[in-house]
């Protein structure tokens, strides 16, 4: 799988320029309104570019350019670049200029180097509507009826670009990016008839990852459970790293009416379970962490913002270690002296905001 080596961001809230080159663990450090979150959001943005419905998603979930633009600047830039276990480095650029409420223009830049230090060649050049050059199987082809508010990778289906397009989308695709757990007390949802995200039963459903704020937990636990039994003895071992040797294992229990699904803890010294809405906010948010880590091996980039809420500082250093099993990148923001002093090399890994 191709790995994300370096983000770059123009004109972006608080952000006029910024090129993050990623080490196997980059944690972003920095006051408060220094644009750590922002950056999280822009790799979100990036993983939109190859959705179908990427506009709906731009205006819906992110307010539109009108929202992320730094104030006075009329377009900003969002640029990727990965690299290849064979050599082949790809580089992605995508910008955006506001020209009235609700519209949007959109253009790509996509060049790739076939070693390192090699020099770079074109494969996608397209600006708003004008026709886009698309490098296909050696020649080159002409793609017409653009829509000016889409970006290209959008409206190429699997195979039907070249290799380099194809292993970008791939993955940007890939890109998973997890903001602070929703662990909010049972008692205070229902006071304002809120969804109880992670101590809620949930509709069953397949999951091959956590999904944003971990509304789908339950369903990781389940997909966990029907893993081999060395893969699932693994994963219990880490639910006891931080949670503590009673824990006997991770229930899912369905309801007698079929449908949903809840989660549990069983405890050594228990009879029945502890369901998820009776459980800490500590111990939903380190299993939360265990079935991040445990599914979805093929990512290009593991994003986490502020990893340390809701765990009791000794846990710091384990979430962290959790995080350096993955096989992919991962960046992190965070406010936390414990996860720092839990790096082993901060000169390579620490960005300051």
């Amino acid at each position: 799988m191709d790995r994300l080596t370096r983000i770059h961001i123009e004109n972006v809230r608080a952000i006029e320029k910024a090129t993050i080159d990623l080490s196997a663990t980059t944690v972003l450090v920095g006051e408060n309104g220094a644009g750590k979150s922002t950056i999280i959001e822009c790799l979100e943005l990036l993983r939109l570019a190859v959705d179908p419905q990427f506009g709906r998603e731009l205006f819906q979930r992110h307010r539109g350019p009108s929202s992320l633009l730094r104030r006075g600047e009329q377009g900003l830039t969002l640029g990727a670049e990965l690299r290849g276990e064979d050599g082949v480095s790809i580089r992605y650029r995508l910008s955006m200029v506001s020209h009235a409420v609700g519209s949007v223009v959109i253009s790509d830049e996509l060049v790739e180097a076939s070693s390192e230090g090699g020099d770079w060649a074109c494969v996608v050049d397209r600006h708003g509507d004008q026709g886009s050059c698309t490098r296909l199987d050696g020649g080159y082809q002409r793609l017409t009826n653009l829509e000016p508010g889409r970006p290209v990778l959008s409206m190429l289906l699997n195979g039907e670009a070249g290799d380099s397009t194809n292993r970008l989308i791939r993955a940007l695709s890939s890109i998973e990016v997890h903001l602070p757990f929703d662990t909010r007390a049972s008692w205070a949802a229902r006071t304002y008839r809120q969804v109880e995200t992670l101590r809620a039963g949930s509709t069953y459903f397949p999951a091959q990852r956590l999904d944003l704020l971990g509304t789908n937990l339950t369903n990781t636990w389940s997909e966990l459970s029907q893993r081999d039994s060395r893969h699932w003895e693994r994963t219990l071992a880490l639910v006891r790293l931080g949670l503590g040797d009673r824990v006997d294992k991770v229930v899912v229990l369905a309801d007698r009416g079929g449908g949903n699904v809840h989660l549990g803890l069983r405890f050594r010294d228990m009879k029945d379970p502890i369901m998820a809405g009776d459980l800490s906010d500590g111990q939903l948010t380190w299993l939360a962490f265990v079935a991040m880590t445990r599914l979805n091996e093929g990512r290009s980039i593991l994003a986490v913002d502020e990893p340390e809420l809701h765990l009791h500082p000794h846990l710091i250093g384990g979430v962290l270690a959790l995080l350096q099993e993955v096989e992919a990148p991962v960046l992190l923001t965070t406010h936390s002296d414990a996860l720092l002093s839990a790096l082993d090399d901060p000169a390579d890994s620490v960005r300051v905001c």
